[in-house]
């Protein structure tokens, strides 16, 4: 029975210079930096272990157009250790690493094959000279590919029993990416194709999962908080007239996450610990053999909201929590903190009294939810109060942003208010 197993992978970035991260916390850059190399040698590890036929790379291979020789050298000899054990890899360029930036001086691998930029290119895999899958690509010549590269994909005149289309490009809504080459899933169901090997966009999606089989296998390793969650590539198995499966597995080996640590009713600030690797172990799919870098908010009405709430505090805490962890081999690093508790206060009951707190809830009360009221409040506010730059920033806020803002004011000012009675 023709049957072939591959590896699909895709927006690898290796080189990622991490810069931002570079300015106030080199070694985390360093580690970050690391990790995305050291996901590639997981899939090339996956690879051997799963003796597959071949592996695809769809394009962005490496960050940037000015890549290092150093993670060109790393590139070619994990590659080299699939050639030496005879699987192949095919790849296409891709807007980060196109066509055009790639040196001469760097030579691929025996079995590496690379795709050209021009129409109608494809080389066949076969096995004891038998020919069992067409592997059709275009890599982008330039960065900037705007046109749909997808009308170039079409079927040899006699094809194998297997054809698989390697495209970097966009189907649907690009979110965060640049729409480059362009194209509708109808541009490329009827052409004959099983498998559509896609890279550019970062998050990991069937696009469509029969006749043919769409899939983005999102980047490997996350960088930013735009990428969170768990991230890796797809081992895929095509027979002949059959439908290819698909199966995700993971490859990061440092997690970007946000989460949430419910602090309502407690009253003790050493607890924070505990309810932070709480909230850890209870990320969807957490692995205990990854690192992450993890986003926190704090929410619940507690008695520690003004303490929380200190200038300084939740700096001072989080580099207690930071302390040493780069040290280990797998770390959780906290990037921010961010404190959206409230005070530990019957609200309801202080809306009964008579003082002067009670009236200013009567106010907020008023305004909460009459936007264009809150926002005539804002603009008549005296410059010694409100810089200018504030007033100016103010109005680009969301709805929600608005709201947020509202209600944390009011808190601020009841929490001072209650303290001075």
């Amino acid at each position: 029975m023709t049957k072939v197993k591959f590896i699909h992978t895709a927006d690898l970035h290796l080189d990622t210079p991490f810069k931002g991260v570079v300015s106030w916390n080199n070694e985390l850059a360093t580690k970050l930096k690391e990790a995305t190399f050291n996901s590639f040698k997981k899939i090339i590890d996956l690879c051997l272990k799963e003796k597959v036929n071949f592996l695809i790379i769809s394009g962005d291979i490496f960050d940037s157009e000015n890549k290092s020789l150093v993670a060109q050298l790393k590139f070619v000899s994990e590659l080299k250790r699939l050639s030496d054990n005879g699987i192949p890899t095919y790849f296409i360029c891709g807007n980060h690493d196109p066509l055009s930036s790639w040196l001469d001086t760097i030579q691929l691998p025996e079995n590496v094959f690379r795709f050209n930029s021009s129409k109608g290119n494809h080389y066949t895999f076969s096995k004891q000279e038998n020919p069992i899958a067409d592997i059709h690509g275009i890599s982008f010549q330039t960065k900037v590919v705007k046109e749909n590269l997808a009308h170039k994909y079409n079927k040899t005149e006699n094809p194998s029993p297997i054809s698989i289309a390697i495209l970097h490009g966009t189907v649907g809504t690009p979110g965060p990416h640049e729409n480059y080459a362009p194209f509708k899933v109808e541009d490329v169901a009827k052409k004959g194709f099983d498998y559509w090997a896609l890279g550019h966009i970062h998050k990991g999606q069937v696009i469509h999962d029969s006749q043919p089989v769409i899939v983005y296998p999102g980047n490997p390793q996350g960088r930013d908080f735009g990428e969170t969650g768990i991230k890796g590539c797809c081992l895929v198995e095509i027979t002949a007239d059959n439908k290819p499966t698909v199966k995700f597995i993971p490859t990061q080996l440092i997690r970007f996450e946000e989460i949430e640590i419910d602090l309502s009713g407690e009253k003790e600030v050493g607890k924070l610990l505990t309810k932070l690797d709480e909230a850890k172990i209870n990320i969807p799919d957490y692995d205990d053999n990854d690192s992450y870098i993890l986003r926190i908010t704090l929410k619940g009405r507690t008695s520690l909201h003004s303490q929380l709430n200190e200038p300084g505090e939740i700096e001072q805490l989080k580099d207690h929590f930071n302390e040493g962890q780069l040290s280990q081999i797998n770390f959780a690093w906290i990037d921010q903190i961010y404190v959206k508790t409230l005070p530990d206060i019957d609200i309801e009951q202080v809306k009964k009294g008579a003082d002067f707190a009670a009236e200013i809830l009567k106010i907020f009360d008023e305004y909460e939810g009459d936007k264009q009221k809150l926002m005539g409040v804002i603009h008549e506010l005296d410059e010694d109060m409100v810089n200018y730059q504030v007033k100016k920033e103010i109005p680009e806020l969301t709805g929600p942003e608005q709201k947020e803002m509202f209600e944390r004011a009011k808190w601020i000012l009841l929490n001072q208010l209650l303290k001075k009675t």
